[in-house]
């Protein structure tokens, strides 16, 4: 009886595992994908530094952009 039970938890366990690294893996995808997002942004923000004095279209850009890294930054944080 006792093995039995051993037995059951041994399985649930093992499937727990499994599950978390199925997720994790997924989350592991989502993370390189706003590295990535995260790295185009910089360069973005790198040539329209240069150019938001004379252009409020490209200040609002950069505002935007810099308001949406925060908030991933945030996100991810929070996730941490």
């Amino acid at each position: 009886m006792a093995e039995y039970i051993v037995c059951l938890l041994v399985e649930k366990v093992a499937s727990q595992l499994i599950e978390e690294t199925v997720y994790l893996s997924k989350v592991h995808g989502q993370f390189e994908w706003i590295e990535a997002e995260m790295r185009r942004m910089q360069c973005f923000l790198a040539d329209a530094d240069a150019k938001q004095d004379k252009d409020a279209r490209i200040r609002n850009w950069v505002a935007d952009i810099r308001d949406v890294a925060h908030d991933t930054d945030d996100v991810i944080d929070t996730f941490i």
